[in-house]
């Protein structure tokens, strides 16, 4: 799986066992701070130019540091995309740990602390010896790497080549021109984009001002198969990178189809200078379905076995088997930082594992596949994938695949499905106030008498809250939010065989 940084699976990082850093979307800690040649250097003056910012966050005594260092790919990166290339980002090396000195930097000669070399031979990016940022950016192990985009939020990223590092920070929004809006964060309000019986989905994202002048109107219509479905007309005060969440009325889709978002106009028709971000695409097709709730699971691993993790949920999202290295987790590439010991469950590499799902009833489910790395099960760094076949058939896969990034998720039925539409369900949902604050009421209206399953679910699919037994009331009933974060949120009830699921958004 590994591409050239592969080798630095040999060492072990230095780390303090701590959770991941700044979370993803936080707003960087500015900084100014003077480099190894006595350059000052202002962070959010370069992000208020326009560029894109990488921080490596790095000690000298660092195995794997000195490892990524020599394979020259910030070097590379900076060469093609800094100032002596097309100028759209800079890159700072950090050296994080207060213990040691200046002259580690340049290699052992005077060095206390410890080094693995002359970091400073083949660079030209800027190099700050400056342990108040690693302390700034919560850093608990080397390397870290962070791109900051020039609307200031930040993300983590693994040590990997220029070219996929270029990829990683072309998702930041970069102001150009005076009216200019786009979609970002965007969401087609599910994780899976194959249909298996009816699905309810609550496309969402952020629109953000890109341009010189406020942006005061925005047209937004959602399309399912060329037809509208929903237009809304936007009304606000969004200064240069200021952003506002969109979410659309939630719609219902059982066919395969393509779901298109776009911002058709903006400051009641004035000339778009860059339209290329205005339109978001989704294609979903219809899931696969085995024959039986008992199902064959085949996975070969690749070189870097330790590195895969699965699961698969039922349509609720509640995992009913699991495999391969739990420390990797569901989320894959950025939860495994390189070096850390392989944790429970892993698989050896080059190995196939077969396993039989023993699925409770017919219907809807999935499965998640994780890398560790980012960079699937295949091609590059052996032959691994997945594959899903009928138990009385286990020669022809009904799913299979391996090339993928973090993670691959995939829909399938199982036997016959039976699944109740709202229009045909008795029970009747709505939220309130949206967007939330501290607390938000469930109004929830059935014909039946019995207790509601309710669930909460994050913008990642992550399982926030659980009422297995809410019994319906005349009256709203309250749910204490005061301790959530800001973000998109979807609740889900279900009675009998009937599911409702409604977005809401939190803001504090």
């Amino acid at each position: 799986m590994q591409r050239i940084f592969g080798i630095l699976l040999g060492f072990l990082l230095v780390v303090l066992r701590l959770p991941a850093q700044l979370p993803v979307g936080s707003i960087a800690p500015d900084f100014t701070a003077q480099d190894i040649n006595g350059q000052t250097h202002h962070l959010y003056e370069i992000l208020e130019s326009g560029k894109i910012v990488i921080v490596e966050v790095s000690a000298t005594w660092c195995a794997p540091c000195w490892v990524y260092h020599t394979s020259q790919a910030l070097q590379d990166l900076y060469a093609e995309h800094g100032p002596e290339g097309d100028d759209k980002l800079r890159i700072f090396w950090v050296e994080g740990d207060p213990s040691t000195n200046v002259n580690c930097i340049f290699g052992p000669a005077g060095c206390n602390g410890g080094t693995a070399g002359n970091y400073t031979q083949g660079i030209d990016y800027p190099i700050l010896d400056n342990a108040g940022i690693a302390n700034a950016y919560q850093i608990s192990y080397y390397p870290t790497l962070f791109v900051i985009c020039p609307n200031k939020r930040l993300f983590e990223v693994d040590p990997l080549s220029a070219e996929d590092l270029w990829t990683k920070a072309s998702v930041c929004p970069v102001a150009y021109g005076t009216n200019n809006a786009g979609i970002f964060k965007y969401s087609p309000g599910t994780q899976l984009n194959e249909i298996c019986g009816v699905q309810e989905i609550t496309p969402h994202f952020t629109l953000t001002n890109l341009g010189a002048a406020p942006l005061s109107q925005a047209t937004i219509e959602l399309q399912w198969n060329n037809t509208v479905v929903e237009t809304q007309q936007w009304n606000g005060n969004l200064y240069t990178y200021d952003e506002a969440n969109i979410t659309f009325s939630p719609i219902a889709i059982s066919n395969s189809g393509t779901l298109q978002t776009t911002v058709s106009t903006i400051n009641n028709g004035a000339n778009e200078d860059d339209f290329t971000n205005n339109v978001r695409t989704d294609n979903f097709s219809q899931a696969k379905s085995f024959n039986t709730t008992q199902v064959v699971l085949k996975i070969r691993t690749d070189n870097y076995g330790e590195e895969t993790y699965w699961e698969v949920r039922d349509d609720w999202g509640a995992v009913l088997e699991f495999g391969g290295n739990q420390d990797v987790g569901p989320q894959g590439g950025g939860s495994f930082p390189l070096g850390t010991p392989i944790g429970p469950g892993a698989y050896p590499s080059l190995t196939i594992i077969r396993d039989t799902l023993h699925l409770p009833v017919n219907g809807c489910y999935s499965i998640h596949i994780s890398d560790a790395y980012g960079d699937g099960m295949c091609c590059d760094f052996g032959a691994g994938y997945y594959r899903m076949y009928n138990l009385d058939n286990p020669n022809s896969p009904i799913i299979s695949g391996g090339e993928f990034d973090e993670y691959a998720r995939r829909a399938f039925g199982t036997g016959a499905l039976s699944v109740t539409t709202e229009a045909q369900a008795s029970v009747q949902l709505e939220l309130f106030p949206n967007p939330a604050h501290d607390q938000l009421f469930v109004d929830l209206a059935t014909t039946f008498t019995e207790a509601v399953q309710l669930r909460v679910f994050n913008a990642i699919g992550q399982l926030q809250y659980e009422d297995k037994e809410l019994v319906p009331t005349p009256e709203p009933q309250p749910l204490d939010i005061s301790f959530w974060q800001t973000g998109v949120y979807f609740l889900q009830i279900q009675q009998g065989n009937q599911t409702i699921t409604r977005a809401f958004i939190i803001e504090k």
